[in-house]
């Protein structure tokens, strides 16, 4: 089966070395830059909602299954050749939540004195 072409809004199972746990992941950047096999931008998903004003959270119904925040506090690169396979789509009716998630956990949400 051929591999499903990386797309900004894949969710994707990556393995962290540590902790040697495998997480979906969100899978970020423009086209161009997804063209390339090099480091991709990525933000991680946990099952520990803590209600922080940065996370996004996705139902289970949402494609992963089970209730998970979108952690941009952890947002990292990654090389596109070791993500995994496909999970799901991110809703395309959120993107400005996670948007407004990475500049609040930047601090780029206020301006500065």
């Amino acid at each position: 089966m051929a591999r499903r072409d990386l797309r900004r809004g894949d969710i994707r199972w990556y393995r962290f070395s540590a902790p040697d746990k495998r997480r979906p992941v969100l899978v970020l950047g423009g086209q161009s830059l997804l063209r390339s096999p090099d480091q991709i931008p990525v933000i991680p998903f946990s099952t520990q909602i803590r209600g922080l004003p940065w996370e996004v959270v996705l139902s289970g119904s949402e494609g992963l299954g089970v209730d998970s925040a979108l952690k941009p506090e952890w947002i990292r690169s990654l090389s596109a050749r070791e993500l995994g396979p496909w999970i799901c789509g991110f809703p395309p009716q959120r993107w400005d939540e996670v948007r407004l998630a990475v500049l609040r956990v930047l601090g780029l949400d206020i301006a500065l004195d």
